[in-house]
């Protein structure tokens, strides 16, 4: 089939897979491997140039539209697409976005379309097109459990409204796709509360175990490691409830400990927590050293959604893993037997320093994970999922062809997108 995915970010290669590029990039990669692609994406100059380069000859096309914007112009924009009652992800609405849409579906007969996620479905798009929208989140999800855990009454107000807002506009774009792919069955379970159970499918992220391989790292004793993208909120609320509350308990106890924080934007909030046990670093190029250099991995988040690309990865480099619930929901992790899962600060606290002493018991909560992740969370398998779901649209859209064709000595209208602008509408 020829396909065409949008992204709504670069999705960039490893080791610059942030955030949502996780599940991106080997999504394209496994399509690519049984369709023609085009590629739309939003991104930076920079970002469109080193993707070329990756995938130089191997897409059918690929178009960028630089959205890189001034900080203090992305708040506003924020600011003013609340106060239009628009949601923030109508942020992500471009006039050349759409113009690169439109030209693209004009001059191709596209077979089917991929969103990297619902919230593009503001956008418009060819009649007749199997339209497939993936989602990372359920994003009005992640805003109301930020809500709850916002403690000054402006910021419980602002999430409280982002919360109404986005759950208005997603519910609404998952009307427009002939399928939304969830992450998780949790996941799956509330969008199904809120859209038709037929259109939803659970396709879960994985993991490239050859890549994250870093067995000839030494690992640094009463060391933790933490990784994310910073900007994200439920990262940066997570690290630092564990700044506050945990790890004051763990150096009571073994004063020597050190964390490391590794990922693009820390806030200011956490650059001033920085000291000889704890250790910033913002963006770096590769976290794989970060992660091998260390004894344990945490995860001390409270808010979420989806799957956590963090987990899978730290099961991946052997690293025993210390959660919260939210931290690996969504995972086959289990306590006590590929992980150590607590959610007050004493016994997060308690089971970072049981593992610090417990050689036995590390050895074997990773080796139970890193089992655990090479049988169910493997890309390749992903990506027939995901052709799956393709080639059941692909199969419906021919028998609804068949059904639409006209009797004989009726004049025929192909059902493929039309070179005008007529045939692309909002679904």
């Amino acid at each position: 089939m020829n396909i065409l995915m949008i992204f709504h970010l670069c999705p960039n290669p490893p080791p610059r897979d942030l955030g949502p590029a996780k599940r991106m990039f080997p999504f394209l990669v496994e399509v690519m491997k049984r369709h023609d692609v085009s590629v739309l994406s939003f991104g930076s100059a920079e970002e469109e140039r080193r993707f070329r380069e990756h995938f130089a000859g191997q897409c059918k096309r690929i178009e960028f539209v630089n959205n890189a914007r001034p900080r203090y112009v992305n708040v506003f924009r924020r600011a003013y697409a609340i106060l239009r009652g628009k949601g923030v992800f109508y942020t992500l609405h471009s006039h050349r976005m759409q113009r690169k849409i439109d030209e693209i579906v004009r001059s191709q007969n596209i077979d089917l379309i991929h969103c990297s996620t619902a919230m593009l479905g503001f956008y418009r798009f060819p009649k007749g097109v199997p339209l497939v929208g993936d989602t990372h989140n359920v994003e009005y999800n992640v805003f109301f459990r930020s809500f709850l855990e916002a403690r000054g009454l402006l910021t419980k107000a602002v999430n409280f409204v982002e919360y109404a807002l986005t759950k208005r506009a997603e519910v609404r774009n998952w009307s427009i796709f002939d399928t939304v792919i969830a992450t998780t069955d949790r996941d799956g379970d509330i969008m199904k509360k809120d859209a038709a159970p037929g259109k939803i499918t659970v396709i879960q992220n994985g993991v490239d175990p050859a890549f994250l391989s870093t067995d000839d790292q030494p690992t640094e004793p009463k060391t933790l490691v933490f990784t994310g993208l910073m900007t994200y909120f439920p990262n940066d609320h997570g690290i630092l409830h564990f700044l506050d509350k945990i790890f004051p308990l763990v150096l009571e106890m073994e004063p020597q400990t050190r964390v490391s924080i590794v990922g693009k934007g820390p806030s200011r909030a956490l650059q001033a927590r920085a000291s000889a046990h704890v250790i910033v670093t913002g963006f770096v190029d590769d976290v794989r050293p970060y992660m091998a250099r260390s004894e344990l991995y945490i995860i001390p988040l409270l808010i979420g959604g989806g799957i956590r690309g963090k987990a899978l990865e730290a099961m991946a480099m052997r690293k025993p893993i210390v959660s919260t619930t939210v931290g690996c929901e969504g995972i086959l992790l289990r306590h006590g037997e590929s992980a150590l899962i607590a959610d007050d600060p004493r016994g997060f606290a308690d089971a970072i320093l049981t593992l610090f002493k417990n050689r036995e018991l590390r050895d074997a909560l990773k080796n139970n994970a890193y089992n655990t992740v090479i049988r169910e969370y493997d890309w390749e398998q992903k990506g027939r999922q995901l052709e799956e779901v393709y080639q059941s649209l692909a199969r419906r859209s021919r028998t609804q062809n068949r059904t639409d064709d006209p009797l004989p000595g009726m004049s025929v209208n192909n059902h493929v997108p039309s070179t005008n602008a007529g045939a692309l509408k909002h679904r």
